[in-house]
């Protein structure tokens, strides 16, 4: 797929460029403007195309194609010394579609604490607090203690699993070794900050009373050890 998207992409560019200077340019100006502006058209239309070849896939799979043709594509510019707008252009793009494949790919094995996360903060954020002397919510009247204890014990058993799972998927799915391990960095990073989120969770529903199972919640120290194997 990506041999062809590349094939692809080279023949758009050059009928692009063509179609560009055939049509009269809106841009009133020197040359120098006329070819800039021919160039941002070329590049839209470049990212148009691989929008289109990645439709076949799926939404993971969409990801992880546009990945890699776009980081192809930066690296050839930086053999060439291309910078400017052009660069910028596809650089931005590369950083929207690598922050979409952590959250794909975290989404694969931590789903339910993400989602858990997610939906308590923003339940959180959404009560207010009862004017009172103590003005403190009961735990149960902002999580299930049960769901909450389900998710640090399977958190606490299955990380570690977890964590080689993803450093298998990224280094198989990304061709360019460099781009494979910034973005292992990335989506073990951000696994991190989830976690450090759910226990921030934990914390403020029980507010310095803490339930029995917490004993098991594992110390983001020793997840950063284990990080710092794979990624650092």
């Amino acid at each position: 797929r990506k041999a062809t998207g590349e094939s692809s992409l080279n023949g758009l560019a050059n009928n692009t460029l063509g179609k560009a200077s055939d049509k009269p340019s809106p841009h009133r100006g020197s040359a120098g403007d006329m070819l800039v502006n021919d160039l941002d058209v070329m590049v839209e239309e470049m990212i148009l195309l691989l929008k289109r070849l990645s439709d076949v896939h799926s939404n993971k799979k969409r990801i992880i194609f546009m990945i890699n043709n776009l980081d192809s594509i930066i690296t050839i510019f930086k053999e060439r010394r291309v910078s400017g707008r052009e660069m910028n252009r596809f650089s931005e793009l590369l950083v929207q579609q690598r922050e979409l494949f952590v959250e794909e790919e975290l989404l694969q094995t931590f789903s339910k604490m993400i989602a858990f996360v997610q939906q308590t903060e923003a339940h959180m954020s959404r009560i207010s607090a009862p004017r009172g002397a103590r003005g403190v919510a009961a735990p149960a009247d902002v999580v299930n203690p049960e769901v909450v204890e389900s998710l640090v014990h399977e958190f606490a058993s299955s990380w570690k699993s977890g964590i080689e799972q993803i450093n298998r998927n990224v280094l198989s799915y990304f061709s360019n070794f460099r781009n494979g391990m910034e973005i292992l960095k990335q989506v073990l990073t951000q696994l991190l900050l989830y976690y450090t989120r759910f226990q921030d969770v934990i914390r403020k529903v029980w507010r310095g009373k803490p339930p029995s199972f917490c004993k098991d919640l594992v110390s983001t120290s020793v997840i950063l050890a284990e990080i710092k194997k794979h990624a650092l």
